[in-house]
């Protein structure tokens, strides 16, 4: 199967603080899955980089092979 999202050695920081931490995930393509986690946890965070809204500060994350990042296409 394709994956539909590929995220490695992501991180994320905003000034000192961390949101998110070496992140690495595969969802596969057609999969359904969920973010569950306590505010604060970096659930919108990734959802703003997978929506190409934001970039990660380190790594990489891809939404069917390309980066999402202003690519109107993903």
């Amino acid at each position: 199967m394709t994956n539909a999202i590929d995220i490695r050695s992501m991180s994320r920081t905003f000034g000192r603080s961390r949101a998110l931490d070496d992140i690495t995930l595969t969802v596969q393509e057609g999969s359904i899955c969920g973010l569950l986690g306590r505010n604060g946890a970096g659930k919108t965070t990734i959802m703003s980089i997978l929506a190409g809204q934001d970039r990660p500060s380190s790594g990489t994350a891809e939404v069917f092979g390309a980066h999402p990042f202003e690519n109107e296409s993903v």
